[in-house]
């Protein structure tokens, strides 16, 4: 590609950031640089011409999204990138929170002092045991490691201890199985399924790690990390999916058809008004599922 192209599709990319400043300034808490966060925006747009196909406003919103969760794009930190995905036929961008995202997120909560993640590979030794006397013991091999057969990540609590999840590959080839970046054969090769494998799967096992943490400070960033990846998760499926993946079970419910109002007396009403009970009655718990 020519100079020219290139400083073409590089000004086009520049207007279009830019768009997001506005939006940007407004939700700023963490105090942000726009301008150093808008060059890196244009550098991976430039270098990245699927991503810069996909929906304007769906850049601009990815890009607001850098000042309410406070993670930059700077490509030498690794914590938070722009991303391509396909959602319902249409090409959309989004901010894509790295493991090393998570775990400065996590660990500024203040929950626990430090979280490790690894991918254990068929040479490497390991061991571990679940149950009331957990451990987890990982010697990678220094050359030659082969195949990621799985993924762990442990938590060290600021008091002692230390808590962990373990993923083998098939639970982790089952999260990859529900991203459209990597079903999408023409854009596969952007996919950070692709492009930074061992990254998600150990952002898989510290997502799952997340669930067993004390949930005690829950600070205005790690709510809205949550929140876009729970965005980035669902965004594609229906309303009825959007459940599924919710819940393990999703529970059937009687349909109930409210009575016409014009069907109720007065005197009756007041009656009903009357008899309700004061308890509350239980319902079902239903359990949480996995993170993918």
């Amino acid at each position: 590609m020519s100079n020219l192209a290139i400083k073409e599709r590089e000004g086009k990319n520049k207007l279009l950031v830019f768009e997001a400043q506005k939006q940007f300034e407004a939700s700023n808490e963490f105090k942000m640089n726009f301008m150093r966060e808008a060059g890196f925006a244009i550098q991976i747009l430039t270098g990245n011409e699927y991503l810069a196909t996909a929906n304007p406003t769906t850049i601009k919103h990815s890009i607001a999204n850098i000042a309410n969760i406070g993670l930059t794009l700077n490509p030498a930190l690794k914590l938070a990138y722009l991303v391509p995905r396909k959602v319902k036929d249409q090409l959309h961008c989004i901010l894509d929170i790295s493991y090393m995202g998570l775990i400065k997120i996590i660990t500024d909560m203040g929950a626990v002092k430090g979280i490790h993640a690894d991918v254990i590979c068929e040479n490497d030794k390991y061991d571990y045991r679940k149950g009331s006397d957990p451990y987890l013991k990982h010697t990678p091999n220094i050359t030659g490691r082969g195949k990621i057969i799985g993924v762990y990540a442990i938590a060290y609590y600021r008091d002692g201890g230390s808590i962990f999840e373990i993923l083998n590959r098939e639970e982790v080839e089952k999260i990859r199985a529900t991203s459209e970046s990597y079903k999408n054969e023409k854009g596969r090769k952007y996919s950070p399924w692709v492009t930074w494998e061992d990254e998600m799967y150990k952002k898989s096992a510290i997502k799952r790690l997340w669930k067993l943490l004390p949930k005690t400070n829950f600070s205005d960033q790690l709510i809205a990390a949550l929140s876009t990846e729970h965005e980035n998760e669902v965004s594609d499926l229906s309303k009825e999916d959007k459940y599924q993946e919710i819940f393990d079970e999703v529970q059937e419910a009687e349909e109930v058809k409210d009575i016409p109002a014009e069907t109720v007396k007065p005197d009756e009403q007041k009656k009903e008004e009357v008899k309700k009970p004061d308890t509350v009655h239980q319902g079902t718990l239903i359990p949480d599922a996995d993170n993918k």
